[in-house]
C-alpha cells in the first residue's frame, strides 16, 4: 500500500536530483558582480529539501519498526485537507510572485497564511515582514542577484 511517509519524501528526492542536473545547466551570468552566480539558492533549496526528505523517510522507518513490534496498525490517507492546502498555497505563492514580484508576493502570502491559521499575535506578522525584507536585502544587496520583479510592477 502507498505510504505518504514515504511516497512524498521519495518523491522529493528524486525530483531534487532531476532539479540539480538541470540547475548544473544554468549560464553563468557575465554581467553581474556577485559572489555567487544564479545556481547558488536553487541548489541551496534543493539540497535542504532532500536532506529533509531523508530525514523523514529515516523517521518513517523508525516508526513502522516500533509499530511493528507492537503490533499497531495506523493507515493515514495519501492526501489531507493539509497537504492539498499546501499545494495550493504554494502554486498560488509562485503565480503571485511571477504576477507582483517576490516582495510584495511574500508579504501578500505571509500574511494570508497566518490569517489562514487565524494567528492573532502581531508579532508574528512583524516577524514575516522582517523576514521577506531581510531575504530580499541579503539577496539584491549581499549576494548582488535579483529576485523577481513581476510582470506588473
Amino acid at each position: 500500500m502507498l505510504n505518504r511517509n514515504f511516497l512524498f519524501p521519495s518523491l522529493i528526492i528524486l525530483l531534487g536530483a532531476v532539479s540539480l542536473f538541470i540547475i548544473s545547466q544554468f549560464d553563468k551570468p557575465m554581467f553581474q558582480d556577485a559572489s555567487v552566480d544564479a545556481a547558488f539558492f536553487p541548489t541551496v533549496v534543493v539540497i535542504a529539501m532532500m536532506v529533509i526528505s531523508t530525514v523523514l523517510i529515516f523517521q518513517h522507518w523508525q516508526q513502522t519498526k516500533r509499530e511493528n513490534n507492537a503490533h499497531i496498525e495506523h493507515e493515514e490517507p495519501l492526501f489531507s485537507k493539509l497537504s492539498i492546502f499546501g499545494v495550493t498555497y504554494l502554486i498560488g505563492y509562485a503565480f503571485l510572485i511571477h504576477i507582483l514580484g517576490y516582495l510584495l508576493a511574500s508579504l501578500i502570502a505571509f500574511t494570508l497564511y497566518l490569517i489562514y491559521f487565524k494567528v492573532k499575535k502581531p508579532l508574528y506578522y512583524v516577524i514575516a515582514a522582517v523576514f521577506v525584507f531581510s531575504v530580499y536585502y541579503l539577496f539584491g544587496e549581499v549576494f548582488v542577484i535579483a529576485l523577481p520583479d513581476g510582470i506588473i510592477l
